[in-house]
């Protein structure tokens, strides 16, 4: 079987007329019809693809899973989310024609050299790291020719980890980011549009570079962020008096705080130069808005800034998202208070007119004040 067709055995339904394999043949498992998938790492993503497998997928798909952890491997199995369980990866890729790898970040590369040597020939390779230029590198150092492995970044997960938190609907409307070398066979990408598309996700085609740059943006710097936040704070001397009046607006803010520390700290390795980038940019952005707190006379530009933020964040969450909302952006600039009361309702359009009589007031006030002294 070639690994055009394999897309079309193991249920993905995507077949292009060009397709060309890696190789002429490809194992799907114990020498029988039924395709094999092998996932490397049964923690909340592995488990939780094997999970959406096993409902969405073809029948007779046998699902081997592989983990260093005992207790993750055997939690998988006894959720039925995996078929066959084995220890040892490169015994738990033989025969697969789909390696999933989903294990943290830096474990990633160690697997690639466990596997590299028992990967069946025309076998496609993918993973779930939240970064990619680094995994991109250490495959195209690492695997096989007869191989081909297109990198992966499902934008689903939870702060629990571990595959009791799994869900087989994890990955429903999620995007699922596809980072292909040049010159992989079209039919490997294939595969890994339709595990996507199996699992309800949305494929997105990114370079690996692009990824990680835009990620450190909208993941991994509020990860970065709320740690420290949380830090800070924690660290106060009156953090027992304070953690008494913490309430879900502190949780919900500091939730990221919960990331599994392995997978953060990974994040931070593979692509620290985007994240200090933004972390640096983020720094900026704070000082901008201190100053806009500490000038009294800007308290109607302050809250036009926090209720542009307000507006432009409901837009986001509901929906109007992507190159429409960054070229045509209705909410990038408030209009004046006396347009306000059609967009934003009249209580914020009256605290929008207050602020501005207010700062009227102080400055007549002070030309006042200004003559006064004058004369004296």
């Amino acid at each position: 079987m070639n690994v055009g067709q394999l897309a079309i055995s193991l249920g993905f339904g995507f077949r292009r007329k060009t397709a060309a394999p890696v190789a002429e043949e490809v194992t799907t498992g114990g020498g029988g019809a039924s395709p094999r998938v092998t996932i490397i790492g049964t923690g909340l993503i592995g488990a939780s693809i094997a999970l959406g497998l096993k409902a969405k997928g073809p029948k007779g798909l046998v699902i081997v899973g592989s983990d260093r952890s005992r207790d993750n491997a055997k939690a998988a199995e006894q959720m039925h989310a995996v078929d066959i369980v084995d220890g040892n990866p490169a015994r738990a890729v033989v025969g697969a024609g789909l390696v999933i790898i989903a294990t943290p970040i830096l474990s990633i590369r160690e697997v690639m050299e466990d596997i590299a040597h028992a990967l069946e020939p025309g076998a496609v390779v993918t993973d779930t790291g939240s970064t990619k230029a680094d995994i991109a590198r250490w495959a195209a150092e690492i695997l096989p020719e007869h191989v081909a492995f297109v990198g992966g970044h499902p934008m689903a997960g939870k702060t629990d980890a571990g595959p009791k938190a799994a869900e087989g609907t994890l990955f429903n409307g999620a995007r699922w980011v596809i980072t292909p070398p040049k010159n992989v066979p079209s039919g490997a990408v294939d595969v890994v549009l339709g595990l996507a598309n199996v699992l309800g996700a949305t494929p997105q085609f990114m370079d690996p570079e692009e990824h990680d740059a835009y990620v450190a943006a909208i993941s991994h710097l509020p990860l970065m962020a709320v740690t420290a936040m949380f830090r800070m704070v924690r660290a106060s001397e009156a953090w027992p008096e304070m953690s008494l009046l913490a309430s879900s607006g502190f949780r919900d803010t500091t939730r990221l705080a919960g990331t599994d520390s392995a997978m953060a700290h990974d994040i931070a390795i593979t692509n620290r130069v985007q994240i200090v980038h933004w972390l640096q940019r983020y720094r900026e952005a704070i000082r901008d808005l201190e100053t806009e707190i500490m000038d009294v006379e800007r308290e109607p530009e302050l809250f036009r800034i926090l209720s542009e933020a307000n507006m432009q964040y409901s837009a986001y969450r509901e929906g109007v998202v992507g190159r429409r909302e960054v070229d045509d952006d209705v909410v990038a600039n408030l209009p004046d208070a006396g347009m306000m009361d059609l967009i934003m309702g009249g209580a914020l359009a009256e605290r929008a007119r207050e602020m501005q009589r207010r700062s009227e007031e102080r400055l007549e006030e002070r030309e006042r004040e200004f003559r006064s002294g004058g004369r004296g």
